[in-house]
This record gives C-alpha cells, sequence and structure tokens, in this order.
C-alpha cells in the first residue's frame, strides 16, 4: 500500500472508529501514526473520501464517512431523487455526497455525459443525447 492509501485508510479508521470533529484532530492522529500531513493534505482527503460533517446535539459537528457500500457503488440512500427533462438529468442528494456521486458517474458514464454542475447535494447532467440521458436515467434506477 503506498503512502496517499495508507493514510486514507488511516483516515477512514479514524473517522468510522471515533467522533472527529476537526481536521487538526485527523492530522494529530496521523501524526501519531507515524504519517506526516498538513491541513491542506487533509483536507484534500477528505474531499476525496466524500467525508462530511453532520450535526450532532448543540453546535458540534463530526466527520462521517458517505453512505456508500464497501463494493465502492452508491448506497441507494445517498440518491434522494431525480428527475430527466430532454436530454438534461437532475439529482437530489444526501447533503454533501455530490462529490462523491459525481466521481461515480464520470467513471461509469464518460463517454456519454457532455458536462456536469454539481453543489453540496445536487448534480445537474447534460448527456450527449435524450437516448444516452434515457439511459443513464435507467441506470439510475437501479441505484
Amino acid at each position: 500500500m503506498n503512502s496517499k492509501q495508507n493514510r486514507l485508510e488511516k483516515i477512514r479508521r479514524f473517522i468510522r472508529e471515533n467522533k472527529v470533529g476537526t481536521q487538526d484532530a485527523i492530522v494529530e492522529h496521523l501524526k501519531e501514526a507515524g504519517i506526516s500531513a498538513t491541513q491542506a493534505t487533509v483536507s484534500r482527503d477528505i474531499k476525496e473520501l466524500g467525508i462530511i460533517k453532520t450535526p450532532l446535539k448543540g453546535s458540534a459537528y463530526v466527520y462521517e464517512l458517505p453512505r456508500v457500500q464497501h463494493s465502492g457503488k452508491l448506497a441507494e440512500n445517498n440518491l434522494q431523487s431525480f428527475e430527466r427533462m430532454g436530454s438534461f438529468l437532475t439529482l437530489k442528494l444526501v447533503p454533501g455526497t455530490a462529490y462523491l456521486v459525481k466521481r461515480h458517474l464520470q467513471e461509469d458514464f464518460d463517454a456519454i455525459i457532455f458536462s456536469m454542475i454539481s453543489d453540496d447535494n445536487s448534480i445537474f447532467i447534460v448527456a450527449r443525447s435524450e437516448e444516452k440521458a434515457q439511459f443513464i436515467e435507467q441506470r439510475l434506477m437501479e441505484w
């Protein structure tokens, strides 16, 4: 396992097993494990892993892993709804999961997607044709 993969796995395990509220806590945990990482590196790792912040009681927030199956396929509870109009699709998602979902869409449909725009909880897709949009829509129904 290369150093980045090792770092990502340490972060994943730390988030899964602890209530972590700051990136500094992750940096410190990595340091204790003998892995040197800056806050900026951890920030990029959090984004790549699709980790989201969720509220606890009061005003505290903790990091959580995205709700995906271990196989890397999207769990159906990340996709809340979607709609197609011609060659356009819009997806409504669990807040904080759009980055991860977008990455999966790019992997699965890159050749038939013209463009995608996303924010925290939605993705707008322009397919290369209406038929290709229908194909994506049918695949989304299987998620």
